[in-house]
C-alpha cells in the first residue's frame, strides 16, 4: 500500500541505528513514553551516548550484541532487556552475523529537559 510508513527510509541515529517505520494503530494517550524499532548492521554501532530527562529501555528483539552502560560490556540476545536511567552513558555494537533489532521504549521523567549528548569513549 502506497504512502504507510514503512514505505518511507528508515531515520538514522546514533551512528548507524536505524530507527524503522512504524504505525500507532490506537489513538495516542499522551503518555509521557515513546516506542520505536530499531535496527543495527552487522559490525554497526549505537555509538555511546547519555540522556537526560528520560529513561530509555531496549528490548532485544532479534540478534546479539554488546550494550555498554557506565563502565560495564554487557552481551545481549533476543529476549534480553538493557535499562538506561538518565545521566547513564550508553551504546550497543553489534557482534553477531545478522541485523540486531531492537524496540526502544523511552520514558520522560518530566523533571527535566531530553536532552542528547555523544560521549567520547576510551
Amino acid at each position: 500500500m502506497s504512502g504507510r510508513p514503512r514505505d518511507r527510509e528508515p531515520e538514522m541515529l546514533h551512528g548507524d541505528v536505524q530507527r524503522e517505520t512504524t504505525r500507532h494503530l490506537t489513538p495516542e494517550t499522551g503518555l509521557p513514553q515513546h516506542v520505536s524499532l530499531y535496527r543495527i548492521a552487522p559490525g554497526g554501532t549505537c555509538t555511546f551516548h547519555v540522556h537526560t530527562g528520560k529513561t530509555e529501555t531496549w528490548l532485544v528483539i532479534d540478534g546479539e550484541g554488546e550494550a555498554r552502560v557506565g563502565a560495564r560490556h554487557i552481551p545481549v540476545a533476543s529476549g534480553d532487556m538493557v535499562v538506561t536511567e538518565p545521566g547513564t552513558p550508553h551504546g550497543l555494537t553489534n557482534r553477531g552475523s545478522g541485523p540486531l533489532r531492537f524496540v526502544n521504549i523511552v520514558a520522560a521523567d518530566n523533571r527535566e529537559a531530553i536532552s542528547t549528548t555523544e560521549v567520547e569513549t576510551e
